[in-house]
């Protein structure tokens, strides 16, 4: 854009100072030949009252000497009938009788200036002097003009680029890096950066902004998980006292419907505290309160234990586990890689209404355990894949007839990464494959 408002500055400049230099030439050539026009006027009123047709034409034979550049001259007399006529060698014939300006002194056309001028005595008109001149001179002062324009204009354009790349550097850097730190936070979820605000120019004032729209951002973040975890906590023991009513209702209630109400009951108590569970967790993880109990345990019992666990609850899936045995003891927190298994599992079964079966794989590698969950169910588009595991995000499309609040793969997340693993997911049309690594030889910092 600077390049470009350049260009057009600087075109207009030389264009009007092209236009004016010529209108300049122009004007300096008639007034000249004007000029000349009156001398030949005067020293050829004698010529004209005797009739001395030689004498005027030795008058305009001068012409050749004193300007070069008339190629046809003449002196008419009043009756507008030729006296006297010029023609430069070479030059072409020029009919002055039938180009009469009009009145005017001067015109000037594609490749002529036209002169007349009256030759007048004791005031009164007795001839006409008329002068065509060539312009040729006039055609190379426009080329050269033309010519020192462009390079004129071709070097200021190249000094403006270089100028703009300097300056665009010097903006762009700026914008460029508070563009960065807002995708950074939109990606992390961490407002707490600001950006320097140095200088009175807009990107400054821009900056400003952004760091007062990340105070709001933060402060708001902080009340939202500072109410998530007071309302957690303030629900979980009522929640906890109904639970046990139920249950001990559920034991001594044998007649139908009740006892069929009573478990109804219980199973959305349990919902329900899974995921008071849930925002405890992310509450704890906000606060940096999540701690993790590392302890040694064997892989494939832990998978084995919670695949079976699992399938008590799991009616319509069977779940299957696949490959061979790890034989591997890791360093890790038991209960939460437990709680990531589990997790995946619910979301294979929530998210595979029609499918009948769901694989758990093992993978072991040099440094890493792999384990995957893989379902057959709706899949997940191509562009959420790397948003299902944002705090609060819900697929599209199945959200609103599946329960939760989106929390549940962002702890996940939060755990393996914790024990510097990774997580990640593959989906193509039909299914999803979720993976999670582990470190072989994990140290707790």
């Amino acid at each position: 854009m600077q390049v470009f408002t350049s260009v057009v500055v600087l075109g207009l400049c030389f264009a009007a100072f092209v236009v004016t230099h010529i209108k300049d030439y122009k004007q300096r050539k008639a007034d000249s030949m004007i000029s000349l026009a009156q001398v030949i006027g005067s020293n050829s009123i004698s010529a004209i009252q005797f009739q001395d047709n030689d004498a005027a034409r030795e008058i305009l034979s001068d012409l050749k000497k004193v300007a070069p550049e008339v190629v046809n001259a003449c002196i008419l007399n009043r009756k507008k009938n030729v006296f006297a006529s010029y023609r430069k060698p070479g030059a072409d014939t020029f009919d002055f009788s039938s180009n009469i300006l009009n009145g005017k002194k001067f015109e000037f056309n594609s490749k002529q200036l036209l002169v007349n001028n009256n030759i007048i005595n004791n005031k009164e008109t007795i001839g006409t002097v008329c002068l065509a001149v060539d312009l040729t001179e006039l055609d190379t002062i426009k080329s050269t003009q033309y010519k020192i324009a462009i390079v004129l204009l071709i070097v200021g354009v190249g000094l403006a680029f270089l100028i703009a790349i300097g300056v665009q550097r010097y903006i762009s850097n700026r914008l460029l890096y508070l563009v960065n730190i807002m995708k950074k936070a939109g990606k992390t979820g961490n407002y707490k950066s600001h950006v320097s605000t140095e200088g009175r120019d807009e990107i400054s004032t821009l900056s400003l902004v952004f760091n007062k729209l990340m105070d709001q951002i933060m402060e708001s973040q902080q009340k939202k998980d500072e109410f998530i975890g007071i309302a957690s906590h303030e629900l979980k023991t009522p929640l906890t006292t109904i639970k046990a009513y139920l249950q001990v209702l559920d034991s001594i209630e044998n007649k139908q419907p009740n006892k069929q109400y009573v478990q109804k009951a219980l199973d959305n108590v349990n919902k329900l505290q899974q995921l008071i569970s849930d925002l405890l967790d992310v509450s704890r993880i906000q606060s940096g309160q999540l701690h993790l109990d590392i302890n040694e345990f064997d892989v494939d019992s832990l998978i084995d234990e919670t695949i079976a666990a699992f399938q008590i609850v799991s009616v319509h899936h069977k779940i299957i586990r696949n490959g061979p045995l790890i034989h591997q003891v890791i360093s890790a927190d038991r209960q939460k890689i437990e709680q990531v298994l589990i997790n995946l599992l619910s979301n294979a079964t929530k998210y595979s209404p029609d499918a009948q079966e769901v694989i758990v794989g093992t993978k072991k590698t040099d440094s890493e355990l792999i384990i995957k969950v893989e379902d057959f169910g709706i899949g997940i588009e191509k562009e959420e894949l790397t948003k299902v595991f944002d705090r609060f995000y819900r697929t599209k499309g199945m959200s609103v007839l599946i329960s939760g609040f989106g929390l549940g793969l962002y702890i996940c997340k939060d755990i393996i990464q914790r024990h510097h693993g990774k997580i990640w997911v593959e989906s193509e049309e039909k299914g999803s494959v979720f993976y999670f690594s582990l470190p072989i030889n994990f140290t707790a910092v």
